[in-house]
């Protein structure tokens, strides 16, 4: 599974697909694995189906794989329950009270694949040079300064942004040595840097596998693990490509170990399997429709609330796959600053209620005609909704358009590449859009929901913009975790209260491996971890009791 940083996002006119622990698009897999090593799943060597990667430079890349992460750590880890900051490559991390100077810990003892030892001089190299090249640098471009003192590195900020430490928890921040930074181009960074992490690639063949090696100087501070040293598994093989049924087989009867992502086709079948453990495993993915206020009937709140209450989305799950649930909250229980009271808040102010739905229709001045539909004074109640061309997206939009008529709304479908349904969004070219987005933390959520027009005079979903960024700025320095949450809140139904903005889904994702392989660390946030897989004197990782 391709972990989702951001699935979709064309907040100023530009594109960002990447995946999460999530970070890039799923992997759609392909033809069987051009596999020039014949490496075959035995017990020392650990098989994965993974994505392809396209590259090991964690701050130049653009997307990265779940499995990626075996070969870089993050300089913190997030707490699966709370969404709270824990150590990573960092023993410590310690916050001012005005969030203004953060302290952070690199003990020594800590080497790279290389032997050389991992320095406090290496993290603000690494910062710097994610200022230069990467493609998500404005997550911590309020950087001030950074001084060095013993083993600590003190970054000072021009100011309190509440989304910047999550940025050090996501895969896209991690250590490479400060030598490498500085004595390599950027093409030989891209796969021949070494970043910290418990694993380094001995072999890639492009298009097809790398093969990994345990770093034999790793240590970790990671709370999550027992094991805070080298991992057992010392060679790991993952290739890039595979049929889905392939892979379902495979993974049951030993030819793979571990799939990154179970392929939704065969997710029950290898749910029932006693030989395959089947977790959940994916970052917060909110999928929503959003609805122009300056499109004819829409213009009308009546008409978008009883669009809004006419959305059966219990009804809706039933036709889709098993990854996906209805969604009545933006902001997800894998998000930072998740607040569990949204949901009933929304059922019971803009849930599905036909009765409900058909009452605004009377009130807003619409009778149905001859034919069954919606009518004010000789007009009838039709748009189109934009949708996008993918199985899911589809069965979404037809189990809608069934909903809507039966209160009396034509609904037409157009559907097109996500990327287009994207960009009739930022041009203000729709009636009402299909659109997604995947993030664990609320900020650059908040920063696109119904703000997608470069101006605020052309924002077509968005009824107060001023006050929404003034919001979102408040809640961004508010330092204190809990203390920012009840804002959050408040944001939500201030988008709902629009009557432009609805959740329709929370897609989840799954992995699998076989469950002869004993210690994997996971959670249902993404996380995998090998530390702690249970090896014999030989090496060998199955059916070790």
């Amino acid at each position: 599974m391709k972990k989702k940083l951001l699935v979709v996002l064309l907040a100023t006119v530009v594109a960002i697909a990447f995946s999460f622990t999530g970070c890039g698009s799923k992997d759609k897999g392909g033809s069987s694995a051009a596999d020039k090593e014949k490496t075959k799943a035995g017990g020392k060597t650990l098989i994965i189906k993974d994505g392809s990667w396209s590259g090991i430079d964690l701050f130049q890349v653009s997307d990265w794989n779940d499995m990626q992460g075996l070969v870089a750590d993050s300089i913190l880890t997030k707490n699966p329950k709370t969404g709270k900051a824990m150590p990573g490559i960092a023993s410590k991390s310690v916050w001012s009270k005005d969030g203004k100077t953060w302290t952070l810990t690199f003990p020594k003892g800590m080497k790279y694949s290389t032997g050389k030892e991992l320095e406090p001089e290496d993290f603000v190299a690494s910062v710097k040079y994610g200022l230069k090249v990467s493609p998500y640098k404005d997550g911590y471009s309020n950087i001030k300064n950074m001084e060095i003192k013993g083993r600590k590195v003190i970054v000072h900020f021009k100011k309190f942004h509440a989304d910047t430490e999550f940025n050090f928890m996501t895969c896209f921040t991690g250590i490479i040595d400060k030598d490498e930074i500085d004595s390599m181009t950027k093409d030989d960074m891209l796969w021949g840097c070494h970043p910290y992490g418990a694993y380094y690639v001995d072999k890639y063949e492009p298009g097809a596998y790398v093969i990994l090696k345990a770093n034999p100087g790793y240590k970790t501070n990671n709370p999550k693990v027992k094991n805070k040293g080298v991992c057992p598994i010392k060679r790991i093989k993952i290739v890039f490509s595979g049929e889905d049924f392939t892979l379902a087989k495979g993974v049951q009867n030993g030819d793979y170990d571990v799939l990154s992502t179970v392929p939704a086709n065969y997710y029950k079948e290898l749910k029932k399997s006693d030989k395959v453990t089947v977790k959940e495993a994916a970052s917060a993915q909110v999928y929503y429709a959003e609805l122009n206020t300056t499109k004819g009937a829409l213009k009308d709140a009546k008409v978008r609330e009883a669009i809004i209450r006419a959305i059966d989305r219990e009804t809706m799950v039933k036709h889709l796959n098993s990854y996906e649930k209805p969604a009545y909250s933006l902001i997800l229980d894998k998000c930072l600053n998740y607040d569990s009271s949204v949901p009933s808040w929304y059922k019971a102010k803009y849930g599905y209620n036909k009765d409900a739905a058909l009452k605004l229709l009377k009130e807003a001045g619409y009778k149905k005609n001859k034919d069954g539909i919606m009518e004010k004074n000789g007009k009838t109640l039709s748009f189109t909704f934009d949708d996008r061309d993918d199985t899911v997206a589809k069965r979404v939009g037809q189990s809608i358009q069934k909903d809507l008529k039966a209160i009396g709304i034509e609904m037409k479908i157009s559907t097109q590449e996500w990327s287009y349904v994207n960009q009739d969004v930022v041009d203000g070219n729709f009636d009402m859009a299909y659109l997604g987005l995947g993030w664990s933390e609320p900020f650059l959520l908040m920063d696109n929901f119904c703000m997608r027009q470069e101006k605020e005079k052309d924002m077509v979903s968005n009824l107060d913009p001023k006050g929404q960024k003034a919001l979102i700025q408040k809640a961004r320095e508010t330092v204190d975790y809990d203390a920012r949450t009840p804002i959050i809140t408040q944001l939500q139904k201030k988008l709902f209260d629009y009557k432009t903005i609805i959740p329709l889904l929370d897609e989840n994702n799954y992995r699998c491996w076989r469950s002869e392989i004993k210690g994997v660390v996971w959670a249902t946030n993404g996380d995998f971890y090998l530390n702690d897989v249970k090896t014999d004197k030989d090496g060998n990782f199955r059916n070790v009791k």
